[in-house]
């Protein structure tokens, strides 16, 4: 009796857990699809209703105005009905069929994209030859003087021993540049067009992971051919690129080991050690990405709830002694070369200082970057609790404001995130245009890189960004309403968390496009699902998509009312003009 009341307390107990992991996971499912469809939601009226326009120099002025809603509208409804003939002619059943059915097609086409992809980013690189910038130039250049033993850098007021989130990216560059050499732009930004290629052809993997038609992992592939924004930024040798490269990396095996969790050998095991290593070589790369891997610890928390397996808290273990890797042992080694110790550096709360502050001045937008906010490291006498406390007084300010007046808190949120997020290029021209080249660039390079040539390819790109997030919308709508969702939440996580820390960090387009890269599997899949729909549409579709239709625009009139910027179309209307003229030789930047 005594062995019967332990056995039904132990069921019972068993019984809880399973409850409780249930409970868990579906709060977590809800929370994630629900807010990811806000901020999709939000972002999509934005798109179709406004565009931010930013200078092409070096101010970073954005312009906010007003887009043609039933242009992007129209272009919606063609692809709905294209889409809708293709699957009545069983055209897409066909092909997913023969991609199926036949290895070598499909192995065929997908690396004929991947290859369109690489040609794409090479050709970029060396018909511009650009010269690294800024933060990236002042990174080469610390590592070269590591090199030729000049710490100048690394003094108390150089720029390592202020930036120390540097030190990841330093090591990387210090190391290969033994073998590279100095400064050898080329050689970095033919890595980076390799890493581009290969973080498409991860993401691309991840859809026979999910499950999903071969054909959705070919149409992947074609969006990423035509959003060439990341593959031009190929030239940008900040780390931007390969923090994305092993992030996805480490999505990627932590899938594989989520999917063959309950089969255990050396394979599997090695997708532990591959997601660790990969996502530490993220983080130290570029500090930003450890949104990314928070998102992918919190995945692997609600995997373990689902699964009810405790060992894949072993991937959750493997990221989090790669991350405490990378945070000593960089550090360690370029403090022993350079002789000096290097401390926190700049403060955090310096960032989030100019991530709340708004603009009155024509240079950069809201929440962007601020001279002043800047120096207060150096104003502070390089004390970094002084720094943080002199932060900390402008934050308060700020909030004290933004409480006092709720439209400038409107105000201000909706510009910097429209700014950020709205400006359908991520500038990837301006990164090119601001930057001195080894070559005198062809007449071809510099049209597109002028404001009049790249209009055509910001009006081409305008439209896709809507289709991109309509998409999107469209997977969050079925994941979360539907009770199903074809591909793993730590994409909708990641983004998620990107979007909710751009909006207290300093601002940046170049900050945001990592994110939006994740939305091109999600896009695909959110018109998988409409061409599922319409293989057998029927009444309940049809009530289903009104009701959607009477949300949204329900949404759209409080959003047109609050949210949505489109101030500037006389003011950019001015600058477009003057600029061209300038460009044309009409005028000189002299004349008034």
């Amino acid at each position: 009796q005594s062995y019967a009341i332990i056995y039904n307390s132990f069921k019972f107990i068993i019984w809880g857990i399973n409850i409780m992991s249930k409970v868990l996971y579906s709060i977590y499912r809800y929370i994630v699809l629900g807010l990811f469809l806000v901020i999709n939601i939000w972002l999509f009226l934005l798109s179709i209703f406004s565009t931010s326009k930013m200078t092409t120099d070096a101010s970073e002025y954005t312009y906010y105005t007003g887009d043609y809603v039933w242009v992007h509208l129209i272009v919606l409804a063609c692809i709905a009905v294209l889409t809708y003939i293709l699957v009545k002619k069983k055209l897409f059943t066909i092909l997913n069929r023969y991609l199926t059915d036949n290895d070598n097609a499909f192995r065929k086409v997908r690396n004929i994209c991947l290859i369109i992809i690489g040609i794409t980013g090479a050709v970029w690189v060396i018909l511009t030859q650009s010269h690294a910038g800024a933060d990236q130039y002042y990174v080469l250049d610390a590592a070269a003087g590591l090199r030729s033993h000049d710490y100048t850098m690394f003094m108390r007021d150089g720029y390592i021993a202020k930036y120390t989130n540097q030190i990841g990216l330093l090591f990387i560059e210090y190391i290969i540049g033994f073998v590279v050499g100095d400064y050898n732009y080329i050689f970095w930004q033919l890595l980076n067009v390799i890493m581009i290629v290969f973080t498409y052809k991860m993401l691309a993997d991840l859809f026979s992971i999910w499950k999903l038609p071969r054909l959705a992992s070919v149409l992947f592939l074609v969006l990423g051919i035509l959003f060439f924004p990341w593959t031009l930024y190929s030239v940008f040798i900040y780390g931007n690129i390969a923090g994305l490269f092993f992030a996805v990396m480490a999505f990627k095996y932590t899938m594989l080991f989520v999917g063959s969790s309950n089969t255990y050998n050396s394979i599997h095991i090695s997708y532990i050690a591959v997601t660790g290593a990969a996502m530490m070589m993220s983080v130290m790369v570029k500090s930003n990405y450890l949104i990314f891997m928070i998102a992918l610890i919190l995945y692997t928390i609600a995997e373990t709830l689902r699964h009810k397996n405790i060992q894949i808290i072993l991937v959750t273990c493997a990221i989090a002694a790669g991350f405490a890797i990378q945070a000593v042992f960089p550090k360690l080694i370029i403090e022993k070369i350079s002789g000096y110790n290097l401390d926190n550096g700049a403060s955090s709360w310096t960032w989030i200082d100019m991530g709340l502050h708004s603009t009155t001045a024509t240079v950069y937008a809201d929440g962007w970057y601020n001279s002043r906010i800047a120096s207060l490291y150096e104003r502070n006498d390089y004390d970094s609790k002084k720094e943080a406390q002199a932060a900390k007084a402008d934050i308060k300010g700020y909030i004290n404001n933004y409480k006092s007046d709720p439209n400038a808190f409107t105000s201000f949120l909706s510009k910097k995130i429209a700014s950020q997020w709205n400006n359908p290029g991520f500038q990837c021209f301006w990164i090119t245009n601001v930057r001195n080249s080894s070559i005198t660039q062809s007449g071809f390079i510099t049209d597109i890189l002028s404001l009049k040539g790249g209009i055509p390819f910001m009006n081409y790109l305008n439209i896709l960004q809507s289709i991109i997030l309509f998409g999107s919308m469209l997977y969050a709508v079925y994941a979360l309403f539907f009770n199903s969702a074809p591909a793993s939440t730590v994409l909708p996580l990641t983004f998620i968390g990107g979007f909710i820390f751009h909006i207290f960090w300093e601002g940046k387009c170049q900050y945001t496009l990592p994110y939006f890269v994740l939305l091109l599997p999600l896009s695909i899949i959110g018109f998988f699902y409409m061409a599922k729909v319409f293989i057998d549409f029927s009444k309940k579709h049809i009530y289903h998509c009104a009701s959607g239709l009477i949300v949204l625009i329900l949404v759209t009139i409080i959003f047109n009312h609050f949210i949505i910027i489109n101030h500037d179309n006389k003011s950019y209307k001015e600058y477009k003009d003057y600029t061209i003229k300038v460009e044309s030789g009409e005028i000189t930047e002299t004349d008034n």
